[in-house]
């Protein structure tokens, strides 16, 4: 008897569907000022906990994008009038201005930890590797389980990574940290436990 074939990824377009529905009504209805109080803390958070140099150093990075994005934003509101739906779209503009902003300077941040999260990933695959290797001549089994735990854990902390940078309230500073150590983790559970027969 023939079996049903299932098609891949149904629940993934699913989810990405819904999610995208969720970030055009959370931009359609966010308030103006829920995201600049999220824009001060942020900024205020990094140079309480790592000191103004840092937050001048993420600041300078971001700047010449901040700046391109501000000047399309001018671009786009210089043909609006002033009637409820060109005062509405002007603040929607405004908004994803705001959004754009944080998301950048996030990225940034994430980038500064990488300068030192990089080469902890690098050696956590490269230790897993060599695990794999020295169980390969030895009479230690692969665990299936492990490995495939250790792809999605790395799934799961790209997609929280990826909502982290969206997220248009406050978050706590110590998740970029968390992120990269948690996928320098996930990269060693992935590589240690390959089958030895690839």
């Amino acid at each position: 008897m023939a079996q049903p074939v299932r098609k891949q990824g149904e629940w993934g377009a699913f989810v990405t569907i819904i999610l995208m529905v969720g970030v055009l009504v959370c931009w359609a209805l966010i308030p103006a000022r829920v995201l600049e109080s999220s824009w001060r803390t942020e900024q205020e958070k990094m140079a309480l906990w790592a000191g103004d140099s840092t937050h001048r150093w993420i600041g300078a990075q971001a700047g010449d994008v901040l700046n391109q994005v501000a000047r399309q934003g001018e671009r786009a509101t210089s043909g609006l009038g002033i009637n409820q739906i060109d005062n509405w779209l002007t603040g929607r503009i405004y908004v994803t201005l705001l959004w754009a902003s944080l998301i950048v300077y996030r990225a940034y941040a994430l980038l500064m930890w990488g300068l030192i999260g990089i080469p902890l990933i690098l050696a956590a695959a490269a230790d897993g590797f060599l695990i794999r290797e020295i169980r390969k001549h030895s009479f230690v089994s692969q665990s299936p389980i492990r490995h495939k735990i250790g792809i999605h854990f790395f799934r799961l902390i790209t997609v929280a990574m990826v909502v982290w940078l969206c997220l248009p309230v406050p978050a706590p500073i110590f998740v970029a940290p968390a992120v990269i150590g948690f996928m320098a983790f996930s990269l060693w559970l992935w590589a240690s436990n390959l089958q030895k027969r690839l």
